[in-house]
């Protein structure tokens, strides 16, 4: 039953990605990508720090999951500089190759999403669902901006939807591969937890909020700043679900 429950979240944290990319269409991708990237930055950093590090903390060695978490930033930092060494920018690679560059990049980020969709749910069911939750937020958000940026760089929307939807797959690819193997091994879980929180922190202030151009006013400064709130504030009120 907790594998199908997995799987299922995987799947829907994809699905709702793509049919939102689906129903939405160009123009209103391009008005909202931005303000729910920032609810994500918010979320995401408020999950991180309120639920998922502390959980991890609980089963490891605090420092142990300091030294893992500042790793696997580290290593993120140096598979993303990989990615961009060629096409400088994920644009370029978007337009020379038909957004392979993306679609190899955003497969391996939804791969570990399954991953970690997986890990939490095998820790805590409530974990499992406030993780979905972060998930299927940035993921949105994810997935929304690189369709947009795939459409201004010269693809058709139909090209765009199907590189978006071919790199969602990751996610239920990740989930059953973590389910066979966190299933059987136990004692990773709160490594992979220590993992999931510092991916979730650097998606968060690496990948998503340098999408937002700087604030041209104190107006829309503060309204940047509420969104992020607003996210943060979400995850809080999902530790009171916690408890």
């Amino acid at each position: 039953m907790l594998s199908l429950i997995i799987l299922v979240s995987a799947a829907a944290s994809a699905l709702c990605a793509a049919l939102l990319c689906l129903i939405l269409g160009p123009g209103r991708i391009g008005r909202i990508s931005r303000p729910l990237s920032l609810v994500a930055v918010g979320f995401l950093l408020g999950l991180s720090l309120v639920h998922i590090l502390p959980e991890a903390c609980e089963e490891i060695e605090p420092h142990t999951a300091g030294l893992l978490a500042l790793a696997a930033i580290l290593f993120l930092c140096a598979v993303e500089m990989c990615f961009n060494f060629h096409g400088r920018h994920r644009h370029h690679v978007a337009l020379s190759s038909g957004g392979a560059g993306l679609l190899s990049g955003s497969f391996l980020h939804t791969l570990c999403d399954g991953v970690v969709i997986a890990g939490s749910y095998l820790s805590d069911v409530h974990l499992g669902l406030a993780v979905t939750a972060a998930v299927i937020s940035h993921e949105i958000a994810h997935e929304l901006g690189d369709f947009a940026l795939m459409i201004e760089c010269g693809l058709k929307p139909q090209q765009a939807f199907v590189v978006n939807a071919v790199a969602l797959t990751g996610s239920l690819v990740g989930a059953v591969g973590g389910i066979l193997v966190l299933g059987s091994f136990s004692a990773l879980l709160p490594y992979i937890l220590a993992l999931s929180g510092a991916s979730f922190i650097y998606v968060a202030l690496a990948d998503l909020l340098p999408r937002m151009k700087v604030a041209e006013s104190l107006s829309k400064m503060g309204a940047k700043m509420a969104f992020m709130l607003s996210g943060a504030a979400l995850s809080l009120l999902l530790s009171l679900f916690e408890h």
